[in-house]
């Protein structure tokens, strides 16, 4: 891929040749030998400009920090979600955290406002494994706004993503993305349909299988049919393993092809 054509098929646009350079470096990246994300290779460059142009419609900046590329598609942070907003509506005020065993989280509703207390119990000892859930305040011109999430909802949404690669590393800010996506879906459709429509590539939301997030974890990891062949012969009598091996397969046969 060449990076001159990307800034020429952008015409000037601001931030263009950062990704450009986000662009190419990605396609370079491999670990182990491997390439990071096989589903750039073979894309032509008018693809990676109509790719920033889609984003560029919501006046957001595909940076490569908050607005990714990944193996199934375009991902927006929480911080990208909270950018949108305040250029939607400046006023907004967003609070968006996750809650931990031993916080104490209290909120109520008053006459269409928001009360709510969260008091951090360890605020520099905190581990992921202790997340309890989350919740989103939005307070701005169209009303005050909030949503919780639970755990178990939050897994929820992570069972759904194509790949769990990113959960896996991050999963505090995934927690953190996935809450005020709720929010923002619930009370902020009109606002958001061109972001959750690019995003949710990245989500197989009729997924209905009922898999560990242990064992998705380590299938969406492999990188090779012979490496899930190893792993379904250990796994064959989990029907719901093996359908996702299947899946898994149907994906890496579509690269290896290409």
């Amino acid at each position: 891929m060449n990076k001159e054509k990307i800034i020429e098929l952008l015409d000037e646009e601001k931030n263009a040749e950062q990704f450009a350079s986000y662009i190419i470096g990605l396609e370079l990246k491999k670990k182990d030998g491997k390439v990071v994300n096989y589903w750039i290779q073979g894309r032509t460059e008018d693809e990676m400009a109509d790719l920033f142009k889609r984003v560029a419609k919501d006046g957001l900046v595909f940076d490569g920090k908050h607005i990714t590329l990944q193996s199934t598609g375009i991902s927006y942070d929480y911080i990208a979600y909270k950018n949108k907003m305040l250029l939607a509506y400046p006023e907004s005020k967003v609070d968006v955290s996750l809650v931990y065993e031993g916080d104490e989280f209290n909120v109520a509703k008053e006459s269409g406002s928001v009360i709510y207390t969260h008091n951090i119990k360890e605020p520099f000892g905190r581990e992921t494994k202790d997340i309890v859930g989350g919740y989103c305040i939005i307070r701005n011109k169209r009303g005050e706004f909030l949503t919780i999430l639970n755990k178990e909802e939050i897994d929820k949404h992570r069972k759904v993503a194509k790949t769990d690669f990113i959960w896996n590393q991050w999963f505090a800010e995934m927690s953190l993305k996935t809450v005020i996506k709720k929010a923002v879906k619930l009370h902020f459709d009109d606002v958001y349909k061109n972001i959750e429509d690019l995003d949710n590539e990245n989500y197989d939301l009729d997924n209905s299988l009922d898999i560990d997030i242990e064992h998705k974890t380590a299938i969406d990891e492999m990188k090779t049919v012979k490496e899930l062949t190893e792993y379904f012969t250990k796994h064959q009598d989990n029907k719901d393993v093996v359908k996702y091996i299947a899946k898994k397969k149907e994906e890496l046969e579509k690269y290896e092809n290409n």
